[in-house]
């Protein structure tokens, strides 16, 4: 089972800064070990107290006593999202059946090749990562269905770019309209693209420049892919927009 958690350090008026950077040495060899097991992906949001993370577990059970029992650091952690993902592949396969009522056979997904997902995922953040915008959208399908974060009072009226989208040409418009406002100064995948099926994961550091004013942010962007038939055809990312905020706003 693949889970999103996004955590913050909820610390402030508990401990100090030092305490809180003794407790996390002892957090980290922790989640080493996660990373080295195959259980979860760590990444640090930059210049925030937040941390991000890709949890492969077996068990809604294991996850909850990982989070609320395990975790050095579980009295200082608030999990601010916690997002069960499931296979694209079958949820198809359910709305195509007419989503079976239970005691009914569930219909089989199609077979997946992961290694086949995995090549076109890394040609995916290899061209954008390198500047070749064009190159990977040859690897996006016509139809595709792409999910920037819902537009929010206070927040889209600075980046009128987000909400969702479907097929390639209005995805295209969006991105007319975010280059209006910004310009990405570089794109780089952190650590290794995870793969389960057809869905691939991998987190993105982008640093950007807000073209109005000149002010630079950092996002730490987890990219989410469904790819069927050498293409992709699902892209939904999640990101903390209070950055590009502070940006925009000059805070």
């Amino acid at each position: 089972m693949l889970f999103y958690v996004q955590m913050r350090w909820n610390y402030q008026g508990r401990i100090s800064q030092d305490k809180l950077w003794e407790l996390e040495a002892l957090e980290g060899d922790h989640g080493v070990e996660g990373i080295r097991a195959g259980f979860v992906q760590l990444y640090k949001v930059v210049s925030q107290h937040r941390i991000i993370a890709i949890v492969n577990a077996d068990s809604l059970d294991d996850l909850d006593r990982n989070s609320m029992g395990w975790l050095p650091m579980r009295e200082y952690l608030e999990f601010e999202q916690v997002w069960a993902l499931r296979d694209y592949e079958g949820f198809l396969a359910d709305v195509k059946a007419k989503f079976p009522q239970p005691g009914q056979p569930a219909p089989l997904p199609v077979p997946v090749d992961p290694a086949a997902t995995r090549e076109i995922a890394t040609a995916w953040f290899r061209n954008l990562s390198e500047g070749r915008s064009e190159d990977a959208l040859k690897l996006v399908d016509p139809d595709v269905i792409w999910d920037n974060v819902p537009p929010v009072p206070g927040v889209s009226d600075l980046a009128p770019w987000l909400g969702s989208y479907r097929g390639l040409p209005a995805v295209l418009k969006s991105f007319e309209v975010w280059a209006a406002h910004s310009k990405m100064l570089s794109f780089t995948l952190l650590g290794d693209v995870l793969v389960e099926g057809s869905r691939a994961v991998g987190i993105v550091h982008e640093h950007a420049q807000c073209l109005s004013n000149g002010n630079e942010y950092d996002l730490q962007v987890a990219t989410f892919l469904t790819i069927r038939n050498r293409r992709i055809v699902e892209w939904r990312v999640c990101w903390d927009v209070a950055p590009l905020v502070r940006a925009y706003r000059g805070l």
